[in-house]
């Protein structure tokens, strides 16, 4: 048979008294140590829409198909997985999903494309939203609404008042024009650090069929800057020639004053003058030809 004895050393009294120390020390980092977690978890969120539809219109032939809503993160080596939602009627919306991804380097960059399904340009408005999900302490937390106007070339060249103001550009425009134009870079400058989407879908019917703008194409080529009159007058006709278009539509279009209204003037034929003239879609082209602002008010 085999004995265990109990051997005591010490003072009863230091024992004990040592025994309630470390069961107050762990009841202290019971109590700290989770709130210290908490501070240093918190995030601060921010969404911002840049590109031409920053100011809530987008017409086709004048402005680019350059359309993005960025999710600004903050610290930025922290993730969060976003939503951004689409409203197809601005009465009574019905939100549903278009595009889904997880912020890096603290961004998270959606592109919106202006056309549906079949690559035609967009009409009436539409809703946008971002719902950044709930991460440890951090709220789930639903963006303002971003309320777009789409106006088709051939809507818009029925739209006089439309065209007139369109033509022109007070102070004011052009100051916020330059401020998206920057928020752009440096958007573009993002996108090769993020990761990619998934595609973007997006049309009018809800059928939803891949877009892929989401995940930062290359830029098309084209012209940096507006040509001349004497430029455009050639280039229109040598175009027009290539694809044996009528000498009155070719007229019609270069006295176009917007590239909606040459759209418009060019009907049915005018993807097919497009491409002639620079190898690229109207919604690409057009802005670039006449980009260049009218006489200021």
């Amino acid at each position: 048979m085999v004995k265990f004895t109990a051997v005591h050393t010490g003072d009863p009294m230091k024992i004990r008294g040592l025994i309630a120390s470390s069961v107050l020390l762990t009841g202290l980092l019971t109590v700290v140590v989770p709130n210290t977690v908490n501070a240093a978890a918190k995030q601060k969120v921010k969404v911002f829409m840049t590109g031409d539809c920053a100011d809530g219109q987008m017409v086709e032939g004048v402005d680019e198909d350059d359309c993005e809503i960025t999710v600004s993160l903050t610290p930025k080596n922290a993730k969060r997985s976003a939503v951004l939602e689409v409203a197809y009627d601005s009465e009574d919306p019905e939100w549903e999903e278009l595009d889904s991804g997880t912020t890096k380097s603290g961004r998270l960059i959606f592109g919106v494309s202006s056309t549906d399904e079949d690559d035609v340009w967009m009409d009436g408005i539409v809703l946008y939203r971002v719902r950044v999900k709930k991460s440890g302490v951090n709220k789930a937390l639903i963006s303002k609404e971003y309320k777009t106007a789409y106006t088709s070339a051939e809507a818009a060249a029925d739209d006089e008042s439309l065209l007139e103001d369109l033509a022109t550009e007070d102070p004011e425009e052009q100051a916020f024009n330059e401020k998206m134009d920057e928020a752009k870079s440096d958007n573009q400058q993002k996108i090769k650090e993020q990761q990619p989407n998934q595609d973007i879908k997006q049309n009018t019917n809800g059928n939803n069929p891949p877009q892929n703008n989401g995940g930062g194409q290359p830029n098309k080529g084209g012209p940096t800057s507006p040509p001349t009159a004497a430029q455009k007058s050639g280039e229109f006709n040598r175009a027009c020639g290539s694809i044996q278009m009528s000498k009155e539509t070719c007229e019609a279009a270069i006295a176009a004053k917007t590239g909606a209204e040459a759209i418009a003037a060019l009907g049915a034929n005018a993807e097919k003058f497009c491409k002639a003239l620079a190898q690229m879609e109207c919604k690409d082209i057009m802005p670039k030809i006449y980009m260049a602002a009218a006489p200021k008010k």
